[in-house]
C-alpha cells in the first residue's frame, strides 16, 4: 500500500486572452503525483502544466500524518492549523511581481503571522521598501494587521482527509520539484 501523502502543487496554464502564463496553487492528497493529474486539470481548467510542487511532510516542527476521514466541524478555528501564505515582493530595477508561497503552522490564535512570514528572507527583505513596494500577502497593501483568512487553510481544501499535526520525533524532510512537468494536463 502506498503512503497517502499531501502534495501542494503549482499549476501553469493560460486563460482565454491571456498574454502572460498564469499560475494557482493545488492541494490535495495522494499517493504519488500521477494519481492527481485528473483532480488537477478540473480543479483550474487552464491548467496545462505543473511548474513546481512539494510534498509537504513537515512544517514548523509539526510532522504531517493523513488519515481517511472528515475532519469534525468546529464552530471556531481548529489549531494547530497548517496554511500557507502567499508572499508577493519586488526587487530593485526588475520588472515584475515575484510571488513565493510559503507553507507554516498556526499554533494558535494570537500567534504571528507577520512573525512566521518575516523568517522568510525576501520577505523581511521587502518590508524596508516604500509601501508601494513593501512585501506582503497578496490583496492587501500594507502587512500589518490581519487574520488567518488572508492566508490558505490547508483542511479546507481537502476533502476526505484529515490533516494531522504531530509534533515532531525527528524532523522528515519534505520533497520539492521544480520544472516544467505534465505537459499532457491540456489533453485531459
Amino acid at each position: 500500500m502506498n503512503k497517502l501523502q499531501l502534495y501542494i502543487v503549482l499549476l501553469g496554464g493560460y486563460n482565454k486572452g491571456d498574454l502572460l502564463e498564469s499560475h494557482n496553487l493545488f492541494i490535495d492528497v495522494g499517493t504519488n503525483i500521477e494519481s492527481l493529474k485528473t483532480q488537477m486539470k478540473n480543479s483550474w481548467p487552464a491548467a496545462t502544466h505543473l511548474d513546481a510542487y512539494m510534498v509537504l511532510n513537515h512544517v514548523d516542527g509539526y510532522d504531517i500524518v493523513i488519515k481517511e476521514g472528515n475532519p469534525l466541524v468546529e464552530t471556531g478555528k481548529s489549531f494547530p492549523m497548517l496554511v500557507i501564505g502567499n508572499i508577493g515582493y519586488y526587487k530593485e530595477g526588475e520588472f515584475t511581481e515575484f510571488h513565493k508561497l510559503i507553507p507554516f503552522v498556526l499554533s494558535g490564535e494570537k500567534d504571528s503571522i507577520v512573525g512566521k512570514l518575516k523568517r522568510d528572507p525576501e520577505f523581511a527583505e521587502g518590508q524596508h521598501l516604500d509601501e508601494s513596494t513593501r512585501s506582503h500577502l497578496d490583496d492587501k497593501h500594507v502587512v500589518t494587521a490581519f487574520d488567518v483568512d488572508d492566508v490558505i487553510n490547508v483542511q479546507k481544501n481537502i476533502s476526505g482527509y484529515v490533516i494531522e499535526l504531530v509534533p515532531s520525533k525527528e524532523k522528515i524532510e519534505n520533497i520539492l520539484k521544480l520544472g516544467y512537468q505534465f505537459t499532457d494536463l491540456r489533453k485531459m
